[in-house]
């Protein structure tokens, strides 16, 4: 039963919203005219009322089929509308005790619960004016033209007829209305957190899940470079050694795994981009970090830290494989982006040619 749910719940989020409100609609146009044929039963309105009012179910189940088994729910929509409101309710009108039983309620709701669902606004607009004007002549007709066409309901059966249709129909609205608001609830946590995976994308690496480049700058320019001499902060850039050649040996699905490991070894050493740390893939295979430490003792160790948690990678893919980085770290508050990017990256081309495997640092 709980995979029939999920099953169906899936089918349902996969719809669109104009979609998922026709199959409500049909769900408790279903229901409701199951209810209304019991109780035209218990009024004993007589076989034209019964008939007239299994039509419309008939009708409803029909295009249900026609609508998502084959696939046409768009012309659906309008033969709901146009067959309920100008054929069938009318039709049933006039069976069921006319202006004098609780038929009126059946028109509002055939407007109310049909025309919402067609999707295109001209249509919908029309359909809606065309069905108004019928229902309205509807009961023009039958209280001017035709009276002698309706079949007449003791007091009794009108005030029970007005009460269970009144129950009926309010049931109705009141189900359509509150599933209609949910299927909009859930479209809108589907486009918030669309819109949420969207912002997400701008501001991270695609292959590593760290910041990016554009990340990094807003961070330096909002953080960084507004600081005080006294707020410490300090910019560590790394890159990875003889990256190239393990891509060449290797292969470029690998080398993107060892990008992959290597920013997480990072970002697991990287606080919280709200107090002005972030860990970024600044390009290829080098990466950036902001420290936001009360001492740079206390940030060179952790850029240390990150070195030696780097060089402990393996890869059961490759074992033999060992991965080492350079980098440079030194203080960066107050000081332009593209500054301290350059005064840094000057240490990383010192760790470079004076050895590998190091981080280099300004005494």
């Amino acid at each position: 039963m709980k995979a029939i749910y999920e099953k169906h719940k899936h089918f349902m989020k996969n719809k669109p919203l104009d979609s998922r409100v026709f199959m409500i609609v049909l769900a408790v146009g279903v229901i409701t005219t199951i209810l209304s044929i019991i109780n035209t039963v218990l009024e004993g309105l007589g076989a034209g009322a019964i008939l007239s009012t299994l039509a419309c179910l008939i009708v409803i189940i029909a295009l249900t089929v026609v609508a998502f088994i084959f696939d046409k729910e768009a012309i659906c929509h309008i033969l709901l509308c146009i067959l309920l409101n100008f054929i069938l309710l009318p039709v049933a009108f006039f069976f069921c005790g006319g202006i004098k039983s609780g038929m009126i309620t059946y028109f509002i709701s055939g407007l109310y619960l049909t025309v919402p669902t067609i999707s295109k606004k001209r249509t919908r607009l029309i359909i809606y004016l065309l069905s108004l004007v019928m229902l309205s002549a509807t009961v023009v007709a039958s209280y001017v033209f035709f009276p002698e066409w309706v079949t007449p309901m003791s007091d009794d059966a009108f005030y029970f007829d007005m009460l269970a249709s009144f129950i009926l129909n309010a049931f109705c609205i009141y189900l359509v209305a509150s599933l209609t608001v949910k299927a909009y609830d859930e479209k809108n946590e589907e486009n918030e957190e669309l819109v949420k995976k969207l912002e997400s994308m701008t501001i991270h690496d695609e292959l590593t899940g760290v910041y990016n480049r554009r990340e990094l700058f807003r961070v330096l320019e909002e953080k960084v470079m507004r600081a005080e001499q006294n707020d410490l902060y300090c910019l560590f850039i790394f890159d990875i050694d003889e990256f190239k050649q393990a891509n060449d040996t290797y292969g470029h699905v690998f080398g993107d795994k060892v990008l992959c490991e290597v920013a997480n070894c990072l970002n697991d050493e990287v606080g919280d981009i709200e107090d002005g740390e972030i860990a970024a893939r600044y390009g290829g295979q080098e990466f950036v970090a902001v420290f936001h430490d009360d001492d740079f003792e206390v940030s060179y160790a952790r850029a240390e830290k990150i070195r030696q948690k780097i060089e402990k990678l393996r890869f059961f893919e490759n074992p033999e494989f060992r991965v080492t980085i350079s980098g440079g770290v030194d203080r960066c508050n107050g000081m332009r982006p593209r500054y301290a990017l350059h005064q840094v990256d000057d240490l990383l081309y010192l760790a470079k040619t004076t050895g590998k495997n190091q981080i280099t640092r300004k005494f």
